[in-house]
């Protein structure tokens, strides 16, 4: 049996419970929502915006960083950020890769509040130790 799916307005409220001084809300709908907040995973902070649409096919949450934006250690290919993908509405702001759609780590059944943010906040620790040692200690295939 499929699980069902978390509600918009559960999401919503979930991220206001657990994440209020976080996190805000920019705009809900019955089917989409957007997030803005700051993180802080160790040095620096991260204004970051979560976009949630629950009328796609394939999970589709997009975490993007907005500022400061991403960026390289330099200008060989092992250089270039490690687990992200683009992003072909904002190519500035490459879409963080939280998860393997196709292991199913993540769907309309888990909690943003839960999953997505802690992830972010994660990935965001692990860019950082990207940045300083060149080596990304985050799981994944990359």
């Amino acid at each position: 049996m499929a699980a069902r799916h978390i509600s918009v307005w559960k999401q919503v409220q979930a991220v206001r419970s657990k994440h209020r001084n976080t996190f805000d809300i920019l705009k809900h709908t019955h089917d989409s929502a957007r997030w803005e907040g700051v993180v802080c995973p160790y040095e620096r902070k991260y204004r970051v915006q979560i976009l949630l649409d629950i009328t796609s096919m394939k999970n589709c949450i997009e975490v993007t960083v907005i500022d400061p934006k991403l960026r390289s250690r330099g200008c060989k290919p092992t250089d270039q950020i490690p687990h992200i993908y683009p992003n072909e509405k904002q190519p500035e702001l490459p879409i963080l890769c939280l998860f393997d759609p196709a292991a199913g780590e993540w769907g309309y059944h888990r909690s943003v509040a839960g999953t997505i943010i802690p992830w972010t906040i994660d990935w965001l620790a692990c860019y950082e130790g990207w940045l300083a040692t060149g080596e990304w200690t985050g799981g994944g295939r990359h």
